[in-house]
């Protein structure tokens, strides 16, 4: 089982940001997503997510860090990404997958902007 806890515009974007002497960003990266393994297993997560939206379902896969992450029981690992702000304000849920192919929704509506723990769910199908 997996928790996702997305954090649009977090304090890690300032923490990781560089700038340039031209005032060029580095590192743009405004959206945080902690997952966290709540099973009893070790398990692994694909380092993409589905963005569902007003549009449809759009595959995010700019995650960092890249690649297949093995997580342990109980610990957690931070993705970051950039997120065009008009696209995460219109979006209704994400979707991880973990190592065996299953799919966990998270509804990002009020409650999971701004760091608040989301309600998550192992998603149908």
């Amino acid at each position: 089982m997996l928790r996702i806890k997305p954090i649009m515009n977090s304090s890690a974007e300032d923490v990781l940001s560089f700038k340039t002497c031209c005032s060029l960003r580095v590192w743009d990266q405004n959206l945080e997503i902690h997952v966290t393994n709540t099973g009893g297993e070790e398990t692994e997560v694909h380092s993409y997510f589905d963005l569902v939206g007003k549009r449809g379902t759009r595959r995010v896969e700019n995650l960092m860090p890249y690649g297949t992450q093995r997580l342990k029981p109980g610990q957690t690992v931070a993705f970051y990404c950039y997120m065009d702000e008009k696209e995460w304000e219109e979006a209704r849920e994400i979707v991880f997958f973990d190592g065996k192919g299953q799919a966990y929704a998270v509804k990002i509506g009020s409650v999971g902007r701004g760091g608040r723990e989301a309600e998550w769910k192992k998603a149908e199908g």
